[in-house]
């Protein structure tokens, strides 16, 4: 998962989740997620560009803590 520091950057981090079909997309339950992966790839960038920024740092959020939760949970199960 890409870092970002504004709105584009989380975009590009949001995009970069989804074309890649990460593993642990699926614990995420944000109804613009949902969205973003129905669209054609060719769309899914202008539909987030249209939402707020409040919106997309909630997602973006959303995405980072189930990125982290996923490297913490596959991290501790490799040390047993």
């Amino acid at each position: 998962m890409l870092e970002a520091t504004n709105k584009n950057e989380a975009i590009t981090s949001i995009l970069d989740a989804v074309k890649h079909n990460a593993v642990w997309l699926h614990q995420c339950e944000s109804y613009f997620l949902l969205a973003t992966k129905q669209l054609n790839e060719d769309l899914r960038e202008n539909y987030l560009q249209n939402l707020t920024n409040q919106d997309i740092l909630d997602l973006f959020v959303e995405l980072k803590t189930q990125y982290y939760n996923y490297k913490d949970n596959t991290r501790w199960n490799t040390n047993a």
